[in-house]
């Protein structure tokens, strides 16, 4: 066995470690951050994509807002012009109506104020009639 005097001991064993810490630097510690780095840079790089897929995301989302809205104020606008519309027909047809029932209740106005003429012609005529035959009937001779 090899004898080292009890002095050098203490630089022994700084020798040995030092040869330890080239050989586990060499062989554990540099494969081992190299390893950590390679795993780090690939986790950076995920992030990064998951941040751009994030953004992509949100970007699409508020597209998609900003679309339903305008679909919305769309149909909102569409919805008000066909009611605008209705009234308007709605009008039309109502003011249609007035107007054929003041000229059909002028018609038969009219037609009643004839026919009421044509009864008191009918009447007199009748009434002149009987008066002639209820003198004739009490005087006993045509008049």
């Amino acid at each position: 066995m090899l004898k080292i005097p009890p002095d050098y001991t203490f630089l022994v064993q700084i020798a040995i470690f030092v040869v330890l810490w080239l050989v586990l630097r060499r062989f554990w510690f540099a494969p081992a951050l190299r390893l950590i780095h390679e795993r780090t840079r690939r986790s950076e790089g995920a992030v990064a994509e998951a941040r751009a897929v994030q953004a992509e995301a949100e970007r699409l989302r508020a597209q998609h807002a900003a679309a339903l809205e305008q679909a919305s104020s769309e149909a909102q606008r569409e919805m008000q012009e066909m009611v605008r519309d209705a009234e308007v027909e709605q009008k039309r047809v109502l003011d249609e109506a007035r107007a054929e029932a003041h000229r059909t209740l002028t018609e038969v106005r009219s037609r009643i104020a004839e026919e009421v003429a044509t009864a008191r012609r009918t009447l007199r005529d009748q009434a002149e009639e009987v008066a002639r035959e209820v003198a004739r009937k009490i005087l006993g001779r045509p008049i």
